[in-house]
């Protein structure tokens, strides 16, 4: 893929996340239709499973977490390809709100931070084991080691093991940090299931 067309699909990416979450956030139909509810989808709505991770409460939730996206896709681009990083973004969202209905106080839930915790954890691994050699393989290796630390540190200091749903005055609503959490073990799980597919393939007879 050349440069220009690399750098094309790596901005349509970055529209398309923050076109997709500002659609089910802010055009009331969708939003009621995509917001996780713990009971609506244990009787039978299961597309909020697919949906929640792109309904935000309000325009500063939408425009942090697009942000976030954005700045990690961007990031993650110098090494991987856009199709990847929004493949990964998705199966990791859905992760999270597959594991949050193990967690009974946790009825409701919107946003991409999960997901975007597990792209982080994800994105990290990958970059830490570029495909090439060179000055900018070198600097992406940094990028990976800080987006490890960073995912590893935060998840730690929220112990959200302790307290799944804690009120954050500056939101004015209950952050769900237990989806951070899980969408640190989802980015894993996507990450050693893509190097055991990748090895099967490399070791298998030609």
């Amino acid at each position: 893929m050349t440069a220009h067309r690399h750098a094309l699909h790596t901005w349509g990416a970055c529209a398309v996340v923050a076109a997709l979450s500002a659609a089910f956030s802010f055009v009331p139909w969708l939003y009621a239709f995509g917001l996780y509810q713990r009971e609506a989808v244990r009787a039978g709505q299961w597309w909020r499973i697919l949906t929640a991770m792109w309904v935000h409460l309000d325009t500063w939730h939408w425009l942090a977490d697009a942000m976030a996206a954005v700045g990690l896709i961007l990031l993650l681009a110098r090494v991987l390809r856009p199709q990847a990083i929004v493949g990964a973004l998705v199966v990791c969202g859905v992760l999270v709100q597959i594991a949050l209905l193990t967690r009974p106080t946790v009825q409701w839930y919107g946003g991409l931070s999960g997901a975007l915790h597990g792209l982080a954890a994800w994105g990290g691994l990958r970059l830490l084991k570029p495909s090439a050699d060179g000055a900018e393989d070198r600097f992406s290796r940094w990028i990976g080691v800080a987006l490890c630390v960073g995912v590893l540190v935060k998840v730690w200091l929220e112990q959200s093991w302790l307290s799944p749903v804690a009120y954050d005055p500056h939101w004015g609503f209950g952050v769900v940090r237990i989806a951070h959490a899980f969408g640190a073990v989802s980015g894993l799980l996507v990450w050693v299931l893509g190097e055991w597919g990748s090895q099967g393939s490399r070791q298998a007879p030609r």
